[in-house]
């Protein structure tokens, strides 16, 4: 990693005040000082957008930066620093270094590395996380520890992560479902599991690689511990045979009694956890996707600053692959889920009837999360208003010493906490995927620096002239994320001249490495290949351009014949026709089924006619396969 350079490239800071979806103009007159402690200069670079495109109906009248949600999440975030205490029980200060994180992710665009309770509570858990395998009777505390060390600094947190999810394999019952412990599949507990599958997805969202067959189990019991009803509930148990789905809940012999036990807070959960799972296993195309642009907090970085920070686990597999990662009902996925949904759009409400109020809206807010992402709203009915009703209903809490009225049968850190990750959405702050490392303090960086992470995990500032070898350099050893390939694929006219002016020998081994990325599994990279390589205008690239015209993305096919009228100057006679240009440029999750095909139909038959005229030209030419 040391050995990187960067490129430099325009880094656009965009506030994240997200109003109903709607991005607010880059305050440009922060400037860097405001951003650098005297010992340590954080920097948080998101990969990801803060997607706040919910259904409207949900958020018609509430939504993260409404005052009176920021004055609720900012007083209750002051009260559990006051209440917090260094001897509190471990999973309170967990819990509560969370909610701290979550908080200043929507609200600051950081992570509160330095934050005392935050850095404490990281420090103590990942301490105690031998004796936590030993001992830990629930599944709570593991899984919220994988969360908290993931969020605030994954590469500072990676060995106890990787161990932690080792032991969610370990304590996974045969049937895919998570409960106490020495319990195992005699009793299968919803709650423990929703946490369990949450944990993977985190994990796997910092580029954490794990056995899919894991999510897979939990996916599994999850569909076949649904009720008759459509709903789930609390606490099951097994006809006492591992991976038999004919489950009851304990101490119920008749099917009423099943039904009976289905609860508003469970069906969240298993609802939820389907559609979580559904993603991470990645079954479905998202209705929407959770990294449609780039959204970069203001947080007084020079402009033209650009930031690389490694992947937790490198090239990691999990996150490099398409489709779906295990063979599943497809069928009886969407069939559970409709079930589960249909009870929950007859029974939603929020009221302090439902125990544990909190934790249920917790839940509540990771199903619609994820039902989004999966179907485009969440539904009809009186779930349609989901936020504003817990909104509303935690601002009639307010009163007393911590700031929401105690909650059915939750603690005075409970409450708060969970109340936070409700109110600031948690499950789309978890979905940007930060990129947190930490530089030498008080140094600043000049206007147009270049910054790279060592081994360390502290980034520093490198020399400003960025080249050629730098590009190369950084392609080959594959460590740039998907936003750094997108920002060098738009800037490639420097690098371009410079190749022009290189010796013969220098740019054969270049363009042959560039070819080869032709075939890269990341877009981005072939996106670059691509666009590099159309950008010579030289004919010896044209075997490559024609292999790039039957990508499986129709943008980069669209690239390739834009290069090829560029190489062959048959601008005027060689067009794709508008429709197709259009929907070929989408974005490929929107298109349908229909829209694809005929794009591949025309676009296969300009691949012939290029290969006709390219053969006309040179007869004995090789093809890519």
């Amino acid at each position: 990693m040391d050995s990187i350079e960067m490129i430099e490239e325009k880094v656009e800071c965009r506030s994240h005040a997200l109003r109903l979806g709607v991005k607010t103009p880059v305050n440009r007159n922060r400037g860097l000082a405001c951003a650098v402690t005297p010992c340590v200069f954080l920097i948080l670079v998101f990969a990801n957008a803060f997607l706040v495109t919910p259904c409207a109906s949900a958020q018609a009248v509430y939504n993260p930066e409404h005052p009176a949600v920021r004055a609720l999440a900012d007083d209750l975030v002051n009260y559990l620093k006051g209440a917090i205490k260094p001897n509190s029980q471990i999973n309170s200060r967990v819990l509560t270094a969370l909610a701290v994180v979550q908080h200043s992710k929507r609200y600051n665009g950081s992570v509160p590395s330095s934050d005392p309770l935050v850095k404490q509570a990281c420090e103590d858990v990942a301490a105690q996380v031998d004796e936590m395998i030993e001992n830990e009777r629930e599944m709570y505390l593991p899984c919220i520890t994988i969360i908290l060390l993931a969020e605030t600094n994954a590469r500072a947190y990676r060995e106890p992560i990787k161990k932690l999810l080792r032991f969610l394999e370990d304590r996974q019952n045969p049937n895919g479902s998570y409960t106490y412990k020495n319990e195992g599949y005699k009793s299968c507990d919803m709650s423990q599991t929703q946490f369990a599958a949450l944990a993977m997805f985190v994990a796997k969202l910092h580029g954490f690689d794990m056995d899919v067959q894991m999510a897979k189990r939990t996916l599994d019991w999850t569909l076949n511990s649904q009720a008759p009803d459509g709903g789930w509930a609390y606490k099951l148990k097994a006809s006492g045979q591992p991976n038999d789905p004919g489950f009851k809940p304990r101490g119920a012999t008749t099917l009423e009694a099943f039904e009976a036990t289905s609860s508003i807070s469970m069906t969240f959960a298993g609802g939820g956890t389907a559609y979580l799972l559904s993603d991470f296993l990645q079954l479905n195309k998202r209705a929407k996707s959770m990294s449609k642009s780039l959204s970069k907090k203001s947080i007084g970085l020079p402009k033209t600053v650009t930031i690389y920070v490694e992947p937790v686990d490198g090239k990691s597999s999990l996150l490099n692959k398409t489709g779906p990662l295990v063979q599943f009902d497809r069928g009886k996925l969407a069939n559970k889920v409709r079930a589960g949904n249909a009870w929950l759009e007859r029974a939603f409400k929020v009221d302090r009837n439902i125990p544990f109020t909190c934790y249920y809206l917790f839940t509540l807010e990771r199903y619609a999360y994820f039902r989004e992402q999966g179907e485009g709203d969440v539904g009809n009915a009186n779930l349609v208003n989901w936020y504003d009703e817990g909104v509303k209903y935690l601002l009639e809490q307010r009163g007393g010493s911590s700031v929401i009225k105690p909650q059915s049968k939750e603690n005075n850190i409970w409450s708060p906490a969970l109340a936070i990750l409700f109110l600031v959405r948690s499950s789309e702050v978890l979905n940007v995927e930060p990129a947190e490392s930490r530089a030498l303090g008080g140094q600043g960086f000049r206007q147009d620096a270049v910054l790279r992470t060592g081994a360390n995990g502290l980034i520093r500032q490198v020399e400003t002239e960025k080249n050629l070898s730098d590009l190369i350099s950084m392609m080959k050893d594959g460590e740039a994320d998907n936003e750094q390939l997108r920002e060098l694929a738009e800037a490639l006219k420097k690098q371009i001249s410079e190749f022009r002016a290189k010796d013969d020998k220098s740019r054969g081994e270049i363009k042959a490495f560039l070819q080869s990325m032709i075939a890269a599994r990341n877009y981005y990279r072939r996106l670059i290949a691509v666009r590099f390589l159309a950008g010579e205008q030289a004919m010896d690239n044209v075997p490559a351009l024609l292999y790039a015209l039957g990508d499986p993305d129709l943008r980069i096919c669209i690239e390739a014949h834009d290069g090829l009228r560029l190489v062959s100057r048959k601008i005027d006679s060689m067009k794709l026709t508008d429709l197709t240009r259009k929907n070929g440029l989408r974005d490929p999750d929107a298109l349908t089924g229909e829209e694809s095909d005929s794009c591949r139909l025309e676009i296969g038959e300009m691949k012939r006619k290029w290969t006709e005229w390219f053969l006309k030209i040179r007869p004995s030419a090789e093809l890519l396969d």
